[in-house]
């Protein structure tokens, strides 16, 4: 087994060869044989690993400024040929996919101190947080008398008072639900992705926050939604997005599923798998990477333990059939 070198150049080096192996597996034409082979590379040293997951992830987020880039340089020409003018058009500057990707990884180090891959180690706003859990981890937190804050996995917050008192937090990311039992309510608020939710008395809601979507589902009693000066009240099993400026109408909520995480369990209905293999990423470590686009719309209904995740890629190679490719660091392949 090859040894980590440390210096700059081999880290290039990594990478480059990750970009490859990316490029690879996200062609559609990758083989049987280059799983293989992928997996033997991978073996080499975690790095090895690290390097394919930071360059997977980079991808994953620089999907839409790569978009907004190939628009830019493709509408950078010059005034096209006539017969008239005889004047050549310059055609449009196109930068592939792997020439983007090289550049960016390139220029990632501060990307990655503020969003690590995989959760490999916590960003900046985690540990700055009041409150954090890592990866599989949940969390009760009492914040005053008959006031919980129930924290799920990858979740970050930080606390807001007024003459001492706590009043209201910011969900900085992750997933909470806020449980307010006090018969003489005081009022507390939760902000995140530049909204508030205004908790009411004797309330229970559960708050999703994941980039700029945000998820808010009341599960007793009723709170009030505040976004680009809307107002929208969410009573006992109503659901409502908002994020990007725009905020949803408001939609029946399935009150036990939304709880199920409390319970360490995942529930299901009619989720594409793709949206499962999401999910179920947050709760363990590493990442299982889906690459049959025809698996990945596939419909699931399931309940399952997070305490059976290690069982995971067994059970979808049960119901779906899908190939399963093991990796070192947590890493799967379904195909």
């Amino acid at each position: 087994m090859r040894t980590l070198d440390p210096t700059p150049h081999h880290h290039a080096a990594l990478h480059k060869e990750a970009q490859h192996w990316l490029l690879r597996f996200t062609s559609g034409s990758a083989t049987a044989y280059d799983a293989r082979a992928f997996k033997l590379w991978c073996e080499q040293s975690p790095a090895h690993v690290q390097a394919f997951a930071e360059t997977r992830r980079m991808w994953e987020n620089l999907g839409p400024a790569a978009a907004a880039f190939t628009a830019r340089e493709q509408a950078s020409v010059a005034p096209a040929a006539s017969p008239a003018t005889d004047v050549p058009r310059m055609q449009p500057r196109r930068m592939s996919r792997r020439a983007f990707l090289g550049g960016a990884v390139a220029a990632s180090a501060a990307f990655m101190m503020l969003r690590p891959p995989m959760r490999l180690w916590p960003s900046l706003s985690d540990i700055a947080a009041d409150y954090r859990t890592a990866t599989g981890e949940q969390r009760d937190v009492e914040l005053g008398p008959d006031l919980v804050l129930h924290m799920n996995t990858q979740t970050s917050v930080n606390l807001r008072k007024t003459d001492g008192r706590i009043t209201g937090l910011d969900l900085l990311a992750g997933e909470i639900q806020v449980r307010d039992t006090s018969p003489h309510h005081l009022p507390f608020t939760v902000f995140a992705g530049g909204g508030r939710i205004e908790v009411g008395e004797q309330t229970r809601c559960n708050i999703r926050c994941f980039g700029s979507n945000i998820q808010v589902t009341g599960l007793d009693g009723s709170s009030t939604l505040e976004y680009q000066g809307r107002d929208t009240v969410l009573h006992t099993a109503q659901r409502a997005n908002y994020g990007d400026g725009l905020i949803s109408a408001i939609v029946p909520a399935d009150v036990e599923a939304t709880m199920a995480w409390r319970r360490r369990v995942l529930i299901f209905d009619g989720r594409p798998l793709a949206e499962v293999i999401a999910e179920i990423n947050r709760y363990r470590p590493g990442d299982i990477i889906l690459t049959n686009q025809q698996l990945a719309a596939r419909k699931v209904q399931a309940r399952i333990s997070l305490n059976q995740l290690g069982d995971i890629a067994a059970l979808i190679h049960d119901a779906y059939g899908a190939k399963v490719t093991d990796l070192p660091g947590g890493i799967m392949i379904l195909s």
